[in-house]
């Protein structure tokens, strides 16, 4: 396992590979490019508290989150069911009731990237209007 990933480890499922774009980026510059959200591998009390969060909210759901929007309870999980190395990215409102949590999923980290950084640019225009 790539050593910025250890934090996860005592948390993956046998068989769970991240993929290599979402390992990739995060050990690139990206600070502030997907800005409100920031990515939970900053620190393993991060990690910790997260896994805890989806794992005592959501038992039946193998859930593993990488990354938390700023000032809410949103997070985004990757599927810990999936052994593709191209996992599935889950949209999860924590401290919803189970069956409410759910606010959607795209097909995987690159789909979410394109989002998360959308989101900044979208966000940098209301700014700047101001």
């Amino acid at each position: 396992m790539n050593d910025i990933l250890l934090p996860y480890k005592k948390y993956l499922p046998v068989g769970f590979r991240f993929s290599n774009n979402f390992i990739n980026y995060i050990q690139s510059n990206y600070k502030d490019e997907i800005y409100p959200w920031y990515f939970l591998i900053e620190s393993a009390k991060y990690i910790d508290a997260r896994f805890y969060c989806v794992q005592s909210q959501y038992p039946t759901r193998n859930l593993i989150p990488f990354a938390h929007w700023n000032h809410s309870d949103d997070i985004v999980c990757f599927d810990g069911d999936d052994t593709s190395g191209d996992p599935k990215v889950f949209f999860v409102h924590t401290f919803a009731s189970p069956g409410w949590e759910d606010r959607g999923n795209v097909e995987n980290f690159d789909v979410w990237l394109e989002i998360a950084k959308n989101n900044r640019k979208n966000l940098k225009l209301i700014v700047n209007r101001n």
